[in-house]
């Protein structure tokens, strides 16, 4: 009874050619045509760049008498584009429409609240959708993407409870992330700053002042050393106290 409800609600879902078609919408589409019983043999819906719906539903349906085992059917925009039977395919088991609660528009939804409670942007979806393990409930599964920073994480939602099963979500964008391990490393080749002071506890030059005595002090110091250096080049001496006096 269950499943007679649920097509009945999907072919209740107006036939109008839409710019992006939800997941119910799809299925309507391929229902309406090949009836009640192909629906029953979904294994799999997958949509790509979804902004926040993917352009066309990519439908996989268990087709026995094909080569593969499966047909493929490409729904867009309220009719079918095209189909076919691939070779191969790892298709799973057949989905229990009885425990498809969640339209990708719902789905979408959640991952948009679960995006924006960790602070992470994205700009466009893949949506699949699939069998529970076991033969438990549909499952979304949705990867989130950002323009040139690539994705941003993946979420996966029960289809008949809403329930989030699964989050993993960047806050840091991979290309800042590479450039932050470049930054470490190159750090990591570069010398460390002197951090020793002289015997009278005074900062060397290149260190911050420590305080109003260690600035007078340094200043001191400087003046003592340009000292050295004019009366070097008045009265020609060098060598050990020039050096001398380059090392304070």
């Amino acid at each position: 009874m269950k499943a007679v409800v649920l097509l009945g609600f999907l072919f209740a879902i107006p036939l109008a050619a839409t710019a992006a078609d939800t997941a119910y919408s799809a299925l309507r589409v391929i229902g309406k045509r090949d009836g009640q019983d192909t629906l029953n043999r979904v294994v799999e819906l997958r949509g790509r760049s979804g902004s926040p719906q993917p352009s066309s539903w990519k439908v996989t349906i268990d087709e026995p008498r094909a080569r593969g085992g499966v047909r493929e059917i490409e729904v867009q925009r309220g009719r079918i584009v095209s189909e076919r039977t691939p070779t191969t395919h790892g298709a799973g088991s057949s989905m229990n429409f009885n425990q498809l609660n969640l339209d990708s528009e719902g789905a979408f939804t959640i991952a948009n609240q679960e995006a924006e409670k960790a602070g992470v942007p994205f700009d466009h979806v893949d949506y699949r959708l699939t069998s529970g393990t076991g033969g438990g409930a549909p499952v979304w599964a949705l990867d989130l993407f950002d323009g040139k920073n690539g994705r941003m994480g993946s979420i996966e939602i029960a289809a008949d409870s809403g329930a989030v099963l699964h989050r993993q979500l960047n806050r840091t964008p991979r290309n800042s992330s590479e450039q932050n391990d470049r930054s470490y490393l190159d750090d990591r080749r570069q010398p460390p700053p002197p951090q020793s002071v002289d015997d009278e506890g005074f900062s060397r030059s290149g260190e911050p002042f420590r305080n109003v005595p260690d600035f007078f002090h340094r200043l001191g110091r400087r003046f003592e050393k340009r000292g050295h250096q004019l009366e070097n080049f008045f009265t020609g001496k060098g060598g050990r106290d020039n050096r001398d006096s380059n090392d304070r």
